[in-house]
């Protein structure tokens, strides 16, 4: 679908234009009034703040220079988030630097586009901007039609007594969670279906029902018999009589491909935005890494007698590499990962991993413990890319722990979908992760670190996966954080 289709497709078709510049300003404007958008322009923050509340509903979209003479960037964005809740931001900056992208994006911008402009550009970014506008505003909308249209649709039904032991299980619940009626029937419902940390809220909301408030609109997540979760919206009403006795019958609509889909969406606009920014800043770092390698070449003829100073020179060369390549590793994330894979042996892997970091593990007294119980340890992988996912995990592992650091390293035999395998789990002696952490900690951008970018676990994510391997956290209950490879021996 062209841009402005979907820009003409969008409600509501007013534009806020928040630039200082005379210029940008008016070619900002023009450009949106060809295609028939309302454009309120503002030259200062002050001028975009004064203006009447009924005026601020109005607004599908808020188009905000980064640098204003007379507003902080990082106090202004919750002003208009408060001000417009509704309507999407896009920030536009003449700055190529990635700390903006990041701060603009998680302060809830939607796109982050760079001067000077593309007409075509601008266009397409507020035509996705919008049409993800209406996408919310429709899921509203359709979440108030779903209150009365539940019953009648293909929804997990579940009719409890007011002690909320479960009396029916409907059959699609039995074929969303797999679990058969029999095996429920008389059992605790949050206790046996949700998440542990959402039965809580769940049994003080449900408890409410015999006041005879409604609920609707109530989140959780259903556990299911395979181990997985599906994300439900439910509704409750009170039954004063079912089967001889009151009851409680709830409703519940699975929206966990709507979820997956919205983060993906969402992901790959921040991905898109981080590209862009990265891709500057490559650019402009390689006649920097030029000018070192060849110092570095220069220095490796002076010394060419001393193998230890030329071992040094080495290492410096290989880090100036794996730089290289992970400015566009981080560049073209969103991007295909292609491998050049061969067949090595996988301790030897993680001790290259190891070796990168000898400095640090010397400042923190940190050891590397490794227990292998395999009879043949080589894989076919890409040993850059796997260097690079043993180098991320063991960073965090020694940023986590106190000194002196213990990381135990344990490979052993296993399979993946029946296919010959290992399984590698890295431990470290820190804090262990929290369970927020422990959930989240492959999402593109979430970070505990005051200067992380949050992209390092997510990109071991992928590229544990284009070979067609899985990662995930170690169960909890055991001392410090685990990371658990798990990597085919043969190509897939």
């Amino acid at each position: 679908m062209e841009p402005d289709t979907d820009i003409r497709t969008a409600a509501p078709r007013r534009v806020l234009v928040v630039e200082d510049d005379e210029d940008a300003r008016a070619n900002l404007c023009d450009i949106l009034e060809l295609d028939a958008i309302a454009v309120d322009p503002a030259s200062s923050a002050a001028e975009a703040l004064d203006r009447p509340s009924s005026r601020w509903a109005s607004y599908g979209a808020l188009i905000l220079d980064r640098r204003l003479p007379d507003a902080d960037f990082h106090e202004l964005m919750p002003r208009l988030r408060a001000l417009a809740p509704d309507a999407e931001l896009i920030v536009v900056t003449g700055m190529a630097d990635i700390r903006g992208a990041i701060d603009a994006l998680r302060g809830g911008a939607s796109d982050y586009i760079l001067k000077p402009f593309d007409p075509d550009t601008l266009r397409a970014s507020l035509a996705r901007a919008l049409e993800r506008r209406d996408l919310r505003l429709a899921k509203r909308r359709s979440d108030a039609a779903f209150r009365t249209l539940v019953e009648s649709a293909e929804s997990v039904i579940v009719i409890t007594r007011a002690d909320l032991s479960i009396v029916y299980f409907s059959p699609f619940a039995e074929r969303l969670t797999g679990f058969p009626a029999e095996e429920v029937i008389g059992r605790d419902f949050p206790d046996q279906l949700l998440k542990g940390e959402d039965r809580g809220p769940t049994r003080e909301v449900m408890n409410r029902l015999r006041s005879g408030e409604s609920v609707r609109g109530l989140e959780s997540r259903l556990r299911c018999r395979d181990g997985s979760t599906r994300s439900l919206v439910w509704n409750a009403r009170w039954l004063e009589d079912y089967d001889g006795a009151p009851a409680i019958l709830s409703a519940g609509h699975d929206i966990t491909d709507l979820k997956l889909a919205q983060q993906r969406a969402l992901q790959a606009e921040r991905l898109a935005a981080i590209g862009e920014m990265v891709a500057g800043l490559a650019h402009e770092s390689r006649n920097a890494l030029q000018r070192g390698q060849s110092c570095l070449e220069m220095l490796a003829l002076k010394v060419d007698d001393r193998p230890e100073a030329l071992d040094l020179i080495r290492r410096a060369q290989a880090a100036q590499d794996h730089l290289h390549h992970l400015f566009e590793d981080v560049r073209s994330y969103a991007a295909p990962i292609r491998l050049e894979a061969n067949r090595f042996e996988l301790p030897s892997v993680w001790r290259e991993a190891w070796s990168y970091l000898e400095p640090a593990a010397r400042d923190r007294e940190a050891s590397l413990i490794e227990r292998i119980d395999a009879p043949a340890t080589s894989c076919w992988l890409d040993p850059f890319r796997l260097v690079q996912v043993f180098r991320n995990i063991l960073e965090n592992a020694l940023a986590a722990a106190s000194p002196p650091v213990a990381i135990t390293i344990e490979c052993r035999t296993d399979e993946i979908e029946g296919r010959d395998a290992l399984r590698v789990s890295i431990r470290d002696n820190g804090p262990g992760l929290s369970p927020e952490q422990a959930e989240r900690i492959f999402e593109p951008f979430f970070t505990t670190k005051a200067r992380g970018t949050g992209l390092g676990m997510a990109i071991c994510r992928r590229i544990v996966e284009a070979h067609g391997g899985r990662i995930a956290v170690g169960p909890p209950g055991g001392p410090g954080a685990e990371i658990i490879l798990t990597l085919p021996r043969e190509p897939t």
